[in-house]
């Protein structure tokens, strides 16, 4: 049996992998899929935080937590908007866009209006009540809008791939 030498035989297939990798390979579609998808369910912490700043009243910790969120989405976006597409994907990249954009539009805005309303509220204005409310409905709304956006967008690209 003929002995191989281990560093020439592991240095070859180091130079392979970098080639393949580098060479364009098709991109796999599952992969793709769960990029994007981790992207978006990043989201899912910062809206457990500002869930519980808000349920607990405390709103400077809901300011922070909403800034920090924005900040966080400017990136995810960036990160997405880098992402080289799958080619034939025919909405999911574009509809995550729009969700995380959407996202963005709920902590940027729609939040900080809620945090404002609910510091007056807790200092004694009973006049906002309905601006509260209102301002729950389109939040809720929101999300609503952007998790059918993508659910549609995701089954569509599955049933595409998985074939």
């Amino acid at each position: 049996m003929k002995r191989v030498n281990a560093i020439p035989a592991l240095l070859f297939a180091a130079i392979v992998a970098v080639c393949l990798s580098s060479c364009g390979a098709v991109q796999n579609p599952v992969e793709y899929n769960n990029k994007l998808m981790m992207v978006v369910n990043d989201n899912e912490k910062s809206m457990n935080e500002m869930n519980t700043a808000m349920a607990g009243q405390d709103y400077s910790k809901a300011e922070v937590v909403r800034k920090s969120w924005a900040e966080k989405l400017d990136k995810s976006i960036s990160e997405v908007d880098k992402m080289e597409d799958l080619k034939e994907d025919e909405g999911l990249k574009a509809a995550v866009v729009k969700g995380l954009k959407g996202y963005q539009q709920i902590a940027a805005t729609d939040y900080k209006n809620l945090i404002e309303l609910r510091n007056r509220e807790k200092s004694g204005d009973a006049t906002v009540q309905l601006q509260i409310q209102a301002s729950l409905t389109k939040i809720n709304n929101g999300f609503d809008a952007i998790a059918g956006t993508i659910n549609k967008a995701s089954n569509d690209f599955e049933k595409k791939y998985n074939k």
